[in-house]
């Protein structure tokens, strides 16, 4: 799932007593909306949900990200039933019945009536969290030090972590297993159905995706490239500038794919389920994508889009912190850190895009735990 706030952040990359949050900006907020095509309830996107920010689709209810960390819902379950007082969200996801939001202070909110009740009892001490995703009958999450926890049923093993997991950047559930992206680029896959025989291809991944129901999986790669695998989608790519994946399908039912490219146009590929592959009437300014069980959605926004650029490389060297970002002309950079959750975002001086890597430095990191975002406007 994707999201953007004008004040908050995207989890992007854990580090060793560091986390490194990726910030995404647009030139109009407030012109945000959903699109949405295929399916049926889902498609009745309220009048409220204007100014959008994220979005998140599941198998009968939909999600929204308001700019003022509110959340809007819609569909036909108890998913859609959010929580008196719900607020300073910045990150939503939405499984088979369940949903969760993700707030500011790193804790989280589970709502919904999934058929695995335990997907909505959030375990006890389980706080510092940056990224969230549900399945079918289970969720996921990214904690800020690179480790994920994951809870709910076990029938394929999904919610076996390995206790060596660590350095995980980005996150993904599907219907009966996940998809870690470590720092380094390389992917880990767990559940039954989801093979890895076309894991060891991958390099430098920055993002990945399964699809619920039809165990087939996608990463991004650093260089835009879109791969697939599993049932209708193996060995697919688009090699064209990609900068996000997503697919849901009904429980056996040919996979679908979505990929949202880097000039905001989105392309569709595999299971033609109800359609859910084709894109919505050539549709462009795409900000976010989110795939539903046999229906999409998307943020568009009124002015040219403004999408993730995937950060390359974070790390130390010679006792600075140092991200090499792709930056684009005619937009600035900054490096932005807090020390605690509940802080201020505190700035480095702005580095100006020219199209190409730029390196965005903290030249005294503490020896003690920072968090990290960058900002990208005009």
């Amino acid at each position: 799932m994707l999201a953007k706030r004008n004040s908050s952040f995207v989890p992007k990359f854990g580090l060793t007593n560091f986390c490194l949050l990726q910030i995404v900006c647009h030139s109009a907020f407030a012109g945000n909306y959903v699109v949405a095509w295929n399916g049926t309830g889902q498609l009745s996107v309220p009048a409220s949900a204007t100014n959008v920010q994220a979005i998140a689709a599941g198998s009968t209810a939909s999600l929204a990200l308001m700019g003022d960390g509110t959340v809007v819902a819609w569909g036909t379950t108890a998913a859609t039933n959010i929580p008196a007082g719900l607020s300073n969200v910045v990150a939503i996801a939405a499984g088979h019945g369940q949903s969760l939001a993700l707030k500011n202070d790193g804790t989280l909110t589970a709502w919904g009536a999934p058929s695995t009740t335990a997907t909505t009892n959030i375990p006890a001490g389980l706080g510092n969290i940056v990224a969230i995703a549900c399945g079918d009958d289970h969720n996921l999450v990214l904690k800020f030090d690179g480790t994920i926890y994951a809870w709910g049923a076990n029938y394929s093993g999904q919610t076996n972590i390995p206790g060596g997991l660590s350095n995980v950047v980005a996150i993904a559930a599907g219907n009966s297993g996940n998809i870690a992206v470590k720092k380094d680029g390389t992917v880990w896959v767990s559940g039954l159905y989801y093979p890895t025989n076309l894991l060891n291809s991958f390099s430098n991944a920055v993002c990945g995706a399964l699809v619920a129901g039809a165990y087939q999986g996608a990463v991004v790669s650093g260089d835009g490239t879109a791969y697939a695998w599993g049932f209708n989608g193996t060995n697919v790519s688009v090699a064209s500038s990609v900068i996000a994946v997503t697919g849901r399908s009904p429980f056996n039912q040919a996979g679908c794919v979505l990929a949202l490219r880097r000039d905001g146009t989105v392309t569709g590929w595999g299971g033609s389920y109800l359609g859910q592959s084709n894109v919505w009437m050539n549709l462009s300014n795409v900000l976010a994508i989110a795939a539903g069980t046999g229906y999409n959605m998307a943020i568009v926004g009124d002015s040219l889009p403004r999408p993730i650029q995937p950060i390359l490389t974070a790390g130390f060297s010679d006792g600075q912190f140092l991200i090499s970002q792709p930056t684009s002309v005619g937009r600035t950079y900054r490096l932005e850190y807090k020390n605690s959750l509940t802080d201020d975002w505190q700035m480095f001086p702005p580095v100006p895009g020219n199209g190409s890597l730029q390196m965005l430095v903290d030249p005294n990191p503490p020896a003690t735990q920072r968090f990290y975002h960058v900002y990208g406007g005009q």
